[in-house]
């Protein structure tokens, strides 16, 4: 049966092994697949979110922006991982949030209304709702942990040390976006780091 599934949930059929392939099934009969260009948004801005999706391939950036229109970034979003913003659809309030492609990217979106009645009927896919919860709880959590680091360095080599895939995929200019300080203070900060490591393998 395995061999059979879409290539889009195989790799999530191994992250969430409690949803059956019956259940994946469904789940894909409900999706639609898109394709979201590098700077375009999956939402916009004061929009009420409607819908949600699965990242096949592709990254995405969470943004808002400060008081003097400065871009900022709480989260990314990379292969296999969720994206949405479930406050404003529940609220039905205008997102505060920007969900904008990083680079060209494939989704399988769906509704999000659709989607509520199956956590009643198929507690596997309630249960993984509840994982997606604590997961966003925890980014968020990590993130707020982040910026209380008093340092470009000290951000920066979190990075490194917890999150090497922001390092690899992201570029220094989002990344800096993402630690709220300049391209400059995390370009010094990366550089500093670097001579730090050869010095201790000499």
């Amino acid at each position: 049966m395995k061999q059979s599934l879409s290539n889009w949930y195989n790799r999530l059929t191994v992250k969430y092994p409690i949803v059956s392939d019956h259940e994946w099934e469904l789940l894909d009969s409900m999706t639609k697949k898109k394709v979201i260009k590098k700077g375009e948004s999956f939402l916009h801005h004061g929009r009420v979110a409607r819908y949600a999706a699965f990242v096949c391939s592709g990254q995405f950036k969470f943004t808002i922006d400060d008081e003097d229109g400065n871009e900022k970034i709480i989260r990314f979003a990379f292969e296999d991982d969720f994206i949405a913003n479930c406050e404003s659809f529940y609220s039905k309030s205008p997102s505060a949030i920007r969900i904008t492609a990083i680079e060209d990217s494939e989704i399988r979106r769906f509704s999000i209304k659709k989607l509520q009645p199956l956590y009643d009927l198929h507690m596997s896919i309630a249960s993984v709702n509840l994982d997606i919860y604590q997961d966003l709880a925890e980014k968020t959590f990590e993130h707020q942990y982040l910026l209380s680091l008093k340092s470009p360095v000290k951000r920066y080599k979190y990075l490194l040390e917890n999150r090497p895939l922001i390092i690899k995929k992201i570029s220094l200019t989002n990344i800096a976006r993402y630690l709220y300080v300049s391209r400059e203070a995390i370009s010094r900060a990366r550089l500093f780091l670097l001579n730090k490591s050869q010095n201790f393998c000499d």
